[in-house]
Protein backbone atom coordinates (compact mmCIF):
# COMPACT_ATOMS: atom_id res chain seq x y z
CA UNK A 1 0.00 0.00 0.00
CA UNK A 2 1.86 3.71 -0.89
CA UNK A 3 0.91 6.12 1.45
CA UNK A 4 0.56 9.80 0.79
CA UNK A 5 2.92 12.34 2.08
CA UNK A 6 0.25 13.47 4.92
CA UNK A 7 -0.40 9.57 5.83
CA UNK A 8 1.11 8.54 8.94
CA UNK A 9 4.50 6.87 8.54
CA UNK A 10 5.09 4.70 11.74
CA UNK A 11 2.83 1.97 12.01
CA UNK A 12 0.29 1.30 15.23
CA UNK A 13 -1.63 -1.74 15.77
CA UNK A 14 -4.44 0.63 14.86
CA UNK A 15 -2.55 1.57 11.62
CA UNK A 16 -2.34 -2.35 10.65
CA UNK A 17 -6.16 -3.05 11.38
CA UNK A 18 -7.60 -0.01 8.94
CA UNK A 19 -4.93 -1.46 6.55
CA UNK A 20 -6.01 -5.02 6.79
CA UNK A 21 -9.90 -4.06 6.67
CA UNK A 22 -9.32 -2.07 3.73
CA UNK A 23 -7.61 -4.91 1.52
CA UNK A 24 -10.33 -7.19 2.81
CA UNK A 25 -12.94 -4.91 1.17
CA UNK A 26 -10.72 -4.05 -1.73
CA UNK A 27 -9.84 -1.10 -1.25
CA UNK A 28 -6.12 -1.30 -0.41
CA UNK A 29 -5.03 2.06 -2.46
CA UNK A 30 -7.20 3.89 0.55
CA UNK A 31 -5.26 5.41 3.31
CA UNK A 32 -5.95 6.70 6.70
CA UNK A 33 -6.63 10.02 5.64
CA UNK A 34 -9.93 9.01 3.55
CA UNK A 35 -11.17 8.27 7.07
CA UNK A 36 -11.28 11.52 8.86
CA UNK A 37 -14.21 13.81 7.91
CA UNK A 38 -11.96 17.20 7.92
CA UNK A 39 -9.84 16.13 4.84
CA UNK A 40 -10.22 15.55 1.38
CA UNK A 41 -10.58 12.04 1.30
CA UNK A 42 -10.51 10.99 -2.67
CA UNK A 43 -12.38 8.15 -2.06
CA UNK A 44 -15.89 9.97 -0.61
CA UNK A 45 -17.92 12.17 -2.96
CA UNK A 46 -20.01 13.06 -0.69
CA UNK A 47 -17.65 13.62 2.38
CA UNK A 48 -14.99 15.81 -0.65
CA UNK A 49 -17.89 18.11 -2.10
CA UNK A 50 -19.15 18.83 1.79
CA UNK A 51 -15.32 20.33 2.37
CA UNK A 52 -15.08 22.03 -0.71
CA UNK A 53 -18.05 23.61 -0.28
CA UNK A 54 -18.17 25.02 3.31
CA UNK A 55 -22.04 27.12 3.21
CA UNK A 56 -25.20 25.59 4.30
CA UNK A 57 -26.78 27.73 1.51
CA UNK A 58 -24.97 26.81 -1.80
CA UNK A 59 -26.36 27.28 -5.13
CA UNK A 60 -26.20 24.18 -7.28
CA UNK A 61 -26.94 23.57 -11.27
CA UNK A 62 -28.32 19.84 -11.45
CA UNK A 63 -28.17 19.01 -15.44
CA UNK A 64 -29.48 15.21 -16.08
CA UNK A 65 -31.65 15.18 -13.02
CA UNK A 66 -33.60 11.67 -14.05
CA UNK A 67 -35.60 10.70 -10.74
CA UNK A 68 -33.73 13.65 -8.48
CA UNK A 69 -30.80 10.97 -7.33
CA UNK A 70 -28.41 13.83 -7.02
CA UNK A 71 -30.78 16.47 -5.63
CA UNK A 72 -31.80 14.17 -2.63
CA UNK A 73 -27.88 13.75 -2.38
CA UNK A 74 -27.68 18.13 -2.50
CA UNK A 75 -29.96 17.88 0.36
CA UNK A 76 -28.18 15.46 2.49
CA UNK A 77 -25.12 17.23 2.27
CA UNK A 78 -26.61 21.02 2.97
CA UNK A 79 -28.76 22.80 5.36
CA UNK A 80 -30.34 25.09 2.59
CA UNK A 81 -29.28 24.53 -0.51
CA UNK A 82 -30.73 26.20 -3.62
CA UNK A 83 -30.98 23.75 -6.41
CA UNK A 84 -31.95 24.00 -10.39
CA UNK A 85 -32.38 21.09 -12.28
CA UNK A 86 -32.88 20.75 -15.81
CA UNK A 87 -34.66 16.84 -16.70
CA UNK A 88 -35.65 16.64 -20.67
CA UNK A 89 -37.91 13.90 -20.16
CA UNK A 90 -41.41 15.56 -18.85
CA UNK A 91 -42.87 12.16 -17.58
CA UNK A 92 -40.14 12.11 -14.56
CA UNK A 93 -40.38 15.78 -13.98
CA UNK A 94 -44.13 15.79 -13.86
CA UNK A 95 -43.85 12.31 -12.03
CA UNK A 96 -41.05 11.37 -9.15
CA UNK A 97 -39.34 14.83 -9.64
CA UNK A 98 -42.82 16.91 -8.77
CA UNK A 99 -44.05 14.45 -6.49
CA UNK A 100 -40.15 14.74 -4.36
CA UNK A 101 -39.79 18.26 -4.69
CA UNK A 102 -43.08 20.36 -6.44
CA UNK A 103 -43.58 21.72 -2.60
CA UNK A 104 -39.39 22.93 -2.13
CA UNK A 105 -39.59 26.50 -3.08
CA UNK A 106 -35.92 25.92 -3.37
CA UNK A 107 -36.19 23.40 -6.04
CA UNK A 108 -36.51 25.04 -9.39
CA UNK A 109 -37.35 21.89 -11.81
CA UNK A 110 -36.98 22.37 -15.35
CA UNK A 111 -38.18 20.39 -18.09
CA UNK A 112 -35.29 21.05 -20.48
CA UNK A 113 -31.94 19.72 -21.25
CA UNK A 114 -28.82 21.79 -21.44
CA UNK A 115 -26.31 21.83 -24.59
CA UNK A 116 -23.79 24.65 -26.51
CA UNK A 117 -27.20 26.49 -28.21
CA UNK A 118 -30.88 26.79 -27.81
CA UNK A 119 -33.14 25.12 -29.91
CA UNK A 120 -34.53 21.71 -29.66
CA UNK A 121 -33.07 17.88 -30.07
CA UNK A 122 -34.73 14.67 -30.42
CA UNK A 123 -34.37 12.67 -26.86
CA UNK A 124 -33.78 8.69 -27.29
CA UNK A 125 -35.56 7.12 -24.34
CA UNK A 126 -34.11 4.00 -23.80
CA UNK A 127 -35.96 0.89 -21.66
CA UNK A 128 -33.58 2.37 -18.50
CA UNK A 129 -34.77 5.42 -18.55
CA UNK A 130 -31.60 6.81 -16.58
CA UNK A 131 -29.53 5.91 -19.79
CA UNK A 132 -31.53 8.26 -22.23
CA UNK A 133 -29.54 10.91 -24.34
CA UNK A 134 -29.64 12.87 -26.95
CA UNK A 135 -27.62 10.66 -28.42
CA UNK A 136 -27.66 7.44 -30.09
CA UNK A 137 -26.69 4.63 -28.44
CA UNK A 138 -23.32 2.80 -29.43
CA UNK A 139 -24.15 -0.65 -30.61
CA UNK A 140 -20.58 -1.78 -30.24
CA UNK A 141 -19.55 -5.07 -28.44
CA UNK A 142 -17.68 -3.27 -25.70
CA UNK A 143 -20.61 -1.30 -24.68
CA UNK A 144 -22.81 -3.69 -21.67
CA UNK A 145 -25.66 -1.60 -22.94
CA UNK A 146 -25.56 -1.90 -26.32
CA UNK A 147 -29.00 -4.13 -27.03
CA UNK A 148 -30.69 -1.29 -24.48
CA UNK A 149 -34.10 -0.51 -26.89
CA UNK A 150 -35.60 2.86 -27.64
CA UNK A 151 -38.83 3.16 -25.92
CA UNK A 152 -39.50 6.46 -27.68
CA UNK A 153 -38.51 9.69 -29.22
CA UNK A 154 -39.52 12.79 -29.06
CA UNK A 155 -38.18 16.90 -29.34
CA UNK A 156 -37.17 18.46 -26.26
CA UNK A 157 -36.41 21.80 -25.70
CA UNK A 158 -32.36 22.49 -25.15
CA UNK A 159 -31.34 25.93 -22.97
CA UNK A 160 -27.47 26.64 -22.12
CA UNK A 161 -26.30 27.75 -18.94
CA UNK A 162 -25.23 31.01 -19.98
CA UNK A 163 -28.68 31.98 -21.26
CA UNK A 164 -30.59 30.78 -18.18
CA UNK A 165 -28.11 32.11 -15.61
CA UNK A 166 -28.84 35.60 -17.34
CA UNK A 167 -32.32 35.48 -17.37
CA UNK A 168 -32.54 34.31 -13.78
CA UNK A 169 -29.84 36.64 -12.37
CA UNK A 170 -27.74 33.82 -11.09
CA UNK A 171 -24.86 34.87 -8.64
CA UNK A 172 -22.06 32.41 -8.04
CA UNK A 173 -22.38 28.75 -8.81
CA UNK A 174 -21.07 26.61 -5.90
CA UNK A 175 -21.30 23.28 -8.10
CA UNK A 176 -22.33 22.66 -11.37
CA UNK A 177 -23.19 18.76 -12.15
CA UNK A 178 -23.84 17.44 -15.14
CA UNK A 179 -24.47 13.80 -15.85
CA UNK A 180 -26.45 14.01 -19.74
CA UNK A 181 -24.57 10.11 -20.78
CA UNK A 182 -22.04 11.48 -23.28
CA UNK A 183 -23.93 14.84 -23.83
CA UNK A 184 -21.65 16.59 -21.36
CA UNK A 185 -19.17 18.56 -23.65
CA UNK A 186 -22.16 20.44 -25.15
CA UNK A 187 -23.79 21.21 -21.32
CA UNK A 188 -19.90 22.63 -20.74
CA UNK A 189 -19.57 24.60 -24.06
CA UNK A 190 -23.38 25.97 -23.11
CA UNK A 191 -21.74 27.46 -19.97
CA UNK A 192 -18.83 29.18 -21.43
CA UNK A 193 -19.23 32.83 -20.30
CA UNK A 194 -20.08 31.14 -16.27
CA UNK A 195 -16.59 28.89 -16.63
CA UNK A 196 -14.40 31.73 -18.06
CA UNK A 197 -15.45 34.74 -15.41
CA UNK A 198 -14.75 31.79 -12.91
CA UNK A 199 -18.56 31.61 -11.76
CA UNK A 200 -18.76 28.24 -11.16
CA UNK A 201 -16.93 27.09 -8.35
CA UNK A 202 -16.98 23.20 -8.49
CA UNK A 203 -17.86 21.03 -11.67
CA UNK A 204 -19.15 17.26 -11.32
CA UNK A 205 -19.62 15.04 -14.50
CA UNK A 206 -19.63 11.61 -15.85
CA UNK A 207 -17.43 10.40 -17.34
CA UNK A 208 -17.14 7.67 -19.94
CA UNK A 209 -14.27 5.81 -20.98
CA UNK A 210 -15.97 2.62 -23.14
CA UNK A 211 -17.84 3.79 -26.07
CA UNK A 212 -21.52 3.92 -24.86
CA UNK A 213 -23.00 6.70 -27.13
CA UNK A 214 -22.40 7.35 -30.16
CA UNK A 215 -20.08 10.82 -30.38
CA UNK A 216 -19.48 11.07 -26.66
CA UNK A 217 -16.29 12.77 -26.04
CA UNK A 218 -13.62 11.28 -24.48
CA UNK A 219 -11.48 11.97 -21.09
CA UNK A 220 -8.99 13.25 -22.31
CA UNK A 221 -11.33 16.13 -24.43
CA UNK A 222 -13.31 16.78 -21.35
CA UNK A 223 -10.34 16.69 -19.36
CA UNK A 224 -7.84 19.40 -21.75
CA UNK A 225 -11.64 21.84 -21.77
CA UNK A 226 -11.90 22.59 -18.21
CA UNK A 227 -7.80 22.47 -17.64
CA UNK A 228 -7.84 25.13 -20.23
CA UNK A 229 -10.25 27.12 -18.17
CA UNK A 230 -8.67 26.67 -15.10
CA UNK A 231 -9.76 23.76 -13.33
CA UNK A 232 -7.89 20.84 -11.45
CA UNK A 233 -9.04 17.65 -11.45
CA UNK A 234 -9.92 16.47 -7.84
CA UNK A 235 -10.08 12.77 -8.27
CA UNK A 236 -12.42 10.05 -9.99
CA UNK A 237 -15.00 8.70 -8.02
CA UNK A 238 -17.63 5.99 -7.71
CA UNK A 239 -15.77 3.99 -10.81
CA UNK A 240 -17.58 1.10 -12.53
CA UNK A 241 -15.28 -1.47 -13.78
CA UNK A 242 -16.12 -3.84 -17.21
CA UNK A 243 -13.85 -6.61 -17.87
CA UNK A 244 -11.00 -5.26 -15.48
CA UNK A 245 -10.80 -1.98 -16.93
CA UNK A 246 -12.47 1.14 -15.78
CA UNK A 247 -15.46 1.92 -17.62
CA UNK A 248 -16.87 5.27 -16.19
CA UNK A 249 -16.85 7.37 -12.98
CA UNK A 250 -17.54 10.99 -11.50
CA UNK A 251 -15.02 13.57 -12.04
CA UNK A 252 -14.88 16.15 -9.89
CA UNK A 253 -13.17 19.53 -10.71
CA UNK A 254 -12.30 22.46 -9.00
CA UNK A 255 -11.37 26.03 -9.99
CA UNK A 256 -8.46 27.13 -9.15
Amino acid sequence: MKLSPNAVRTPTPWFVLRSLVSQALGRSNQIIQSYRKDRISHVDLEQDIRLLVPKKDPLLIDVGANAGQTVHMFKRLFERPVIHAFEPNRSLVGGQLAAAFGQDKNVMLNAAGLGAQEGTLTLHQFEKDQMSSFLPMERGKRNPYADEAVVASCEVPVWTLDHYAKKHGLGKIDLLKTDTQGYDLQVLLGAEEQLASGNIGLIMLEINFIPLYVGQPAFGELDAFLRKRGYALVDLYEKIWVENRIAWCNGLYQKI
